[in-house]
């Protein structure tokens, strides 16, 4: 069934002949966002070199190919994150709604409109990305878009509609056009009995999970807004602050020590903050997260029907869905320390009490040796006990994990491949005869290293799955080139 994964950016020979097959091409995390040029490397991430448009309308056009071959079903599976609705930090000159102080400084809130209108900027910014799918769809071939968390602004109808109303423009200035129905929208994920299972993954990890996935939106000043997981508010108000910071890898995980160096050569020197960014984004992050909390204590109501009608759509038990359900983080939410410790608040809290301690017993009429070796000595004793008592969780705790719930629901439902998205590490791993587990990898830039602008090599990934009546077919690709050896430094 699956065939040795390969990493090539030459022409792949045609697929062989499948009579009646339903061929799959399946891509996650792209994170298209609005283009921004600054000369001294902020935001480097949003620069217009990133932009892959081209090369993914040659990878499509290649998929299109299949149809020649006796393939006559063609499905592109958009994995989730193909839109970053979280870097958006633009704001139109003359909104038509309400736009706040903070809105105009950290990007507008997730609302149905405001949605609509960054999905439009980002749609501005690559028009051949929509050409790309109206030409796929106009030619009779269908879209499945899974939700993931930078884009579940998807759950709002008016988004949906920008986005396949951007496609039938485009489709019909080209001559043609398709049906509404060619394009599927799935909050949770896409399902094929006896052959692939698809979800994007952010509820397998509780920075990023949602705690009701199908009705993930609550009430701020009597409008419907996303209920955003920690992992995207440290993007829109972190992260997007700290704009050397790559959001799309780990760059921006550092010890004291690097994070000081980092402020020493970029900020320094210049008129931006690192550490109010820093200090006042985490505290606007824990008042949304805590703002959030309350409202989502109750289930929605009708919740239970939404899990009806996915089972419905899907000829599963019911209990099928709810197992499927149960391997989902909760949201780091439910877990308050943890939010603390993850914007260093603790550490600050703990370096606050030692100098003031130290202050403490400078001021009193102790030993001199006392003064100086309890700072000196003790202080950081403890400072690295507590550290190892209450390291736990980390971002990359996840990456280990996915296997193992991909096993999971290997399990529950007969299917071939089990694919996630959301980690942006790609990795092929078998399962078990005739079942293997696929990381869809990323399309967003990842670099080299942090102070690098080039690209790492093995991203750009997709995955094609062909099913027919007596044989399947599994391939893993990267369409990104690869960098000599010579030519890497």
């Amino acid at each position: 069934m699956t065939e040795t994964p390969e990493t090539t950016y030459t022409e792949a020979p045609e697929s062989p002949k499948t009579t009646g097959a339903h061929a799959y091409l399946i891509v996650s995390d792209l994170h298209l966002s609005d283009i921004e040029q600054h000369a001294d490397g902020w935001k480097a991430y949003k620069h217009p070199r990133y932009i892959f448009d081209e090369d993914f309308d040659q990878l499509v056009k290649r998929f299109s190919k299949r149809a020649r071959n006796g393939e006559k079903k063609l499905t592109l599976i958009l994995n989730g994150d193909i839109f970053d609705f979280d870097l958006v930090m633009a704001v139109p000159r003359k909104p038509p709604w309400k736009v706040r102080f903070k809105e105009k400084r950290r990007g507008l809130d997730a609302t149905n409109e405001k949605s609509a209108w960054k999905l439009e900027q980002i749609l501005r910014d690559h028009p051949r990305f929509v050409r790309t799918l109206a030409h796929f769809l106009s030619r009779g071939h269908s879209i499945v878009y899974v939700m993931g968390n930078h884009d579940r602004e998807f759950h709002f109808p008016l988004v949906q509609d920008t986005l396949r109303q951007a496609l039938h423009t485009a489709a019909t200035t080209n001559g043609g056009d398709f049906s509404d129905s060619a394009l599927m929208f799935e909050p949770w994920f896409f399902y094929v009995p006896g052959r692939l299972y698809v979800e994007h993954g952010q509820q397998y990890d509780y920075y990023t999970s949602f705690h009701y996935l199908l009705q993930p939106t609550i009430k701020k000043k009597g409008e419907e807004v996303i209920a955003l997981p920690m992992g995207n508010l440290s993007n829109r108000y972190l992260v997007t602050r700290m704009g050397y910071f790559n959001p799309h890898a780990s760059d921006y995980i550092l010890n004291m020590f690097r994070y000081a160096a980092h402020w020493l050569k970029y900020y320094a020197f210049s008129t931006r903050s690192l550490v109010f960014s820093w200090f006042f984004g985490s505290i606007d992050v824990m008042r949304r997260l805590l703002h959030s909390k309350e409202q989502l204590r109750k289930k929605p109501t009708g919740y239970d029907e939404l899990m009806d009608a996915v089972a419905t759509k899907y000829n599963l038990p019911r209990p099928t869905v709810d197992n499927l359900k149960k391997q989902h983080r909760l949201p780091i939410t439910t877990r308050f320390f943890r939010i603390i410790r993850e914007f260093w608040l603790d550490r600050l809290t703990l370096f606050l009490l030692m100098a003031g301690g130290t202050v403490a017993l400078a001021m009193g009429s102790i030993p001199l040796w006392i003064k100086l070796m309890v700072p000196l000595t003790g202080f950081p004793l403890l400072f690295f006990i507590y550290e190892t008592a209450v390291q736990g969780e980390s971002i990359f705790t996840v990456d280990h994990r996915m296997p193992k719930y991909a096993r999971d629901v290997a399990r529950i439902l007969d299917v071939q491949l089990v694919t996630f998205g959301h980690i942006h590490m790609p990795r092929l791993i078998p399962l078990g005869k005739d079942v293997v587990f696929i990381d869809s990898g990323t399309w967003a830039p990842i670099m080299r290293h942090q102070d690098s602008p080039e690209l790492a090599d093995g991203y750009r990934n997709y995955i094609t799955a062909s099913f027919g009546n007596s044989r399947s077919t599994i391939e893993y690709h990267s369409w990104q080139p690869f960098s000599s050896r010579e030519n890497s430094d």
